[in-house]
């Protein structure tokens, strides 16, 4: 099992009122399973995102990421968590324009602390894997949206991450651009990847293997394929 939620609840607060966004939700992801979670806007799906990508940390329930439970861990522990076991794809691709693809797909490993050489060499092969290999020393201004895209998926995988979490990876490409990304997304599948989308198109959806409907911050199955 790569994640497991138990029970998660999230409530915000706004003044000295509590507002519920999340409720009770149950989710286990295996290895190599691709999942989408789908919802309407204010649905509660941004929140259930942030808090399998351990950037925000629940009200009250359990989660579980490698057999390790996260309740309680550091700060500086959530980070290295999300630096080594999960790969972050978000609707921008957010890539550093001062640096070459090359470069950003490396620099997740920086923060590791792999050697340069090491690094370059398997952000490179990385780069080869999502069909850019001959873009390595182009910028973001010289890639289309879909080649940054992609750009973004290598850098996301550069560390050989357990969970792959997808945030409305297509929301911003054209229709060619994300039929292409969406087929990346399957190939990496295929060779083993565990992936969690999280999108409002069911056409996207429709690419998982299971889908999940998250409506008013309750989730629901809405089936597998």
């Amino acid at each position: 099992m790569v994640l497991e939620l138990r029970d998660i609840c999230k409530d915000y607060a706004r003044g000295k009122m509590k507002v519920p966004v999340l409720h009770h939700i149950d989710l286990s992801v295996e290895e190599g399973e691709y999942v989408a979670i789908m919802g309407p806007s204010g649905s509660g799906k941004t929140t259930l995102m942030n808090l399998i990508g351990c950037l925000d940390v629940p009200t009250s329930g359990k989660r579980i990421l490698r057999g390790e439970d996260l309740d309680g861990l550091s700060d500086d522990r959530l980070a290295d968590l999300r630096n080594r076991e999960i790969g972050f794809v978000f609707q921008a691709a957010d890539l550093l324009p001062g640096m070459t693809a090359l470069e950003n797909v490396a620099l997740p490993l920086t923060y590791r602390g792999v050697k340069k050489k090491e690094r370059l060499q398997r952000a490179k092969e990385m780069l080869e894997r999502v069909g850019l290999g001959d873009r390595l020393d182009h910028k973001p201004n010289q890639l289309s949206g879909g080649q940054c895209q992609r750009v973004a998926i290598a850098r996301a995988m550069v560390g050989n991450p357990s969970l792959l979490l997808a945030d409305e990876p297509t929301g911003a490409l054209d229709t060619q651009s994300g039929e292409q990304v969406m087929e990346l997304f399957h190939h990496l599948n295929q060779e083993g990847v565990t992936i969690i989308m999280i999108t409002h198109s069911s056409e996207v959806a429709a690419c998982a293997q299971k889908t999940y409907l998250i409506r008013d911050g309750r989730i629901q199955t809405g089936g597998s394929r």
